[in-house]
């Protein structure tokens, strides 16, 4: 099990930019750095199937999203404070970022959708009114992107989501795209791009969580 010590040791919401930060890319809160307990905790998850590590991960993305509701100021370009956003009753959507077909196959899950059921249950638990919306689904056109650079991930990416068969959201509902590791931001901002374009949206509706962020791209 995850040392509570080291949790709270690694433990420290903000609101992130990825530098360079890419067009499109959405207001973005991370729970923690991609590094120590957090990113053995991810991979154990993710990869190892260590599903008894999918309540705190979902709580940690539970923490990112409350820390953008309470700080996070959509389509101002601003990171800091505001007021308020959203009103608890207001819709919440939270988008998980879907794995790919192989890599479901491989894993026998979708470990990101898995933890932001979790997530949901954390914010309703404090009367947001969440709920988990599977609208992404992957097209076969993008390859695995580790190692590649900034510009490699953008065009390997590029066409990688499309609309899932999901009735459009009701006016006034904020969509939080759910992901496991932030690098580049090219991932985000493709799953942004087509909810955007596909549910015609505008900028303030449109937001992102993720449990962790790569230490050579997190904001200072």
């Amino acid at each position: 099990m995850w040392c509570p010590g080291c949790l709270d040791d690694e433990f420290d919401p903000v609101l992130h930019r990825p530098d360079p930060c890419p067009r499109g890319m959405p207001i973005m809160a991370a729970a923690a750095t991609y590094s120590g307990s957090v990113r053995c905790a991810v991979l154990a998850a993710k990869e190892r199937d260590r599903r008894e590590l999918d309540r705190p991960l979902g709580a940690m993305l539970a923490s990112a999203i409350g820390l953008l509701l309470t700080r996070g100021s959509p389509g101002s370009g601003s990171f800091g404070p505001a007021a308020i956003w959203p009103n608890r009753l207001r819709p919440l959507w939270l988008i998980p970022v879907p794995a790919s077909p192989a890599a479901r196959r491989e894993r026998s899950r979708d470990h990101v959708s898995d933890w932001t059921r979790w997530t949901v249950r954390w914010l309703r638990a404090a009367q947001i009114a969440a709920c988990r919306v599977p609208a992404l689904r992957r097209t076969t056109s993008s390859l695995d992107s580790v190692g590649l650079d900034a510009a490699e991930r953008a065009a390997n990416l590029s066409g990688a989501f499309t609309l899932a068969a999901v009735r459009a959201p009701p006016p006034g509902t904020i969509l939080v795209v759910v992901d496991d590791i932030v690098t580049t931001g090219a991932t985000l901002v493709e799953a942004a791009a087509c909810l955007s374009t596909g549910f015609d949206l505008g900028q303030a509706q449109l937001t992102a969580a993720v449990v962790a962020a790569t230490q050579r791209h997190r904001a200072v």
